[in-house]
């Protein structure tokens, strides 16, 4: 189910938003709550790189909150659009909702679960999660997780391990959405040792116009791409727009073409007309 964005919620009043909040299932306990609040209300540093980690443990508690009233309307309009919403795709939201899922719907045993709460510096992680057999997970979020990101993410990772000695068993970078240059085909070297990394990724496009087994066609024969290389028309909007001279462009689709189900030649459909000016170079 698809929430209203907070700015078009008809009643925006504390005794509403509070309801509202109170149904964020599974529910914070009074520590997780606790520390969340200290670190959106935490003053940015002005040396982005020079901001040490600031560990702290949660998920220590099992009292989860019964009463929000105490909480300020500010308080709860985050909670509203990080998680109901879930409208704030900034690195702190996407920060929050994947501590929820790992915690909660993830099947593991966590002997001990630290946050960064330091909420600015772009070249630390942002969890460190120690299982019960031992095994380290670390953590790194984005809101849009590109090349540049991916990197800082990577030398967060190693200088952690400098620091500590500690070298994790999985690495995961989280983001609400990421390019497809993401090397994750190569491991990790870290301390003479290959760790794979993976992606948690949130977005999804439910009502993309095309699925995996489709053959993409721009104009009559300019351009033809797979439909798995692509999670929306916009992220296709953006390869044509690279890739193509611009000017008047049709796009099509041709369904199950690469499953090739049968041989029968599958119907060509338009899915976007319109154009594109491209500036002169």
């Amino acid at each position: 189910m698809n929430f209203q964005y907070y700015e078009t919620l008809q009643d925006k009043s504390d005794k509403y938003l509070n309801y509202l909040v109170s149904q964020i299932k599974p529910s914070f306990t009074k520590g997780e709550l606790k520390i969340f609040l200290d670190e959106l209300s935490s003053k940015p540093t002005k040396k982005k790189q020079s901001a040490r980690m600031n560990l702290k443990n949660i998920g220590d508690d099992y009292d989860t909150i019964d009463d929000l009233k105490s909480l300020k309307a500010s308080q709860l309009k985050s909670l509203y659009q990080i998680f109901i919403s879930r409208e704030d795709n900034s690195n702190f939201g996407v920060k929050w909702r994947f501590y929820q899922y790992f915690k909660y719907v993830q099947g593991f045993i966590i002997e001990n679960f630290q946050v960064n709460i330091s909420n600015e510096s772009n070249d630390n992680l942002d969890f460190v999660i120690e299982m019960e057999d031992g095994e380290l997970t670390y953590v790194v979020c984005y809101d849009i997780l590109d090349l540049n990101n991916f990197n800082s993410g990577v030398q967060a990772i190693k200088k952690y391990f400098k620091k500590t000695g500690k070298v994790p068993n999985r690495i995961i970078f989280a983001a609400y959405k990421t390019y497809r240059n993401i090397p994750l085909e190569k491991d990790l070297v870290i301390n003479d040792l290959e760790i794979a990394s993976e992606i948690w990724v949130e977005w999804n496009d439910e009502d993309r116009p095309f699925n995996g087994e489709d053959l993409l066609l721009v104009g009559s024969s300019e351009l033809k791409i797979a439909g798995f290389n692509f999670t929306s028309i916009d992220d296709v909007l953006d390869y044509v727009y690279e890739y193509s001279d611009g000017g008047q462009i049709s796009i099509f689709v041709q369904q199950n073409y690469l499953s090739e189900i049968s041989g029968e030649e599958q119907e060509v459909e338009l899915i976007w007309k319109g154009i594109m000016l491209k500036e002169n170079k």
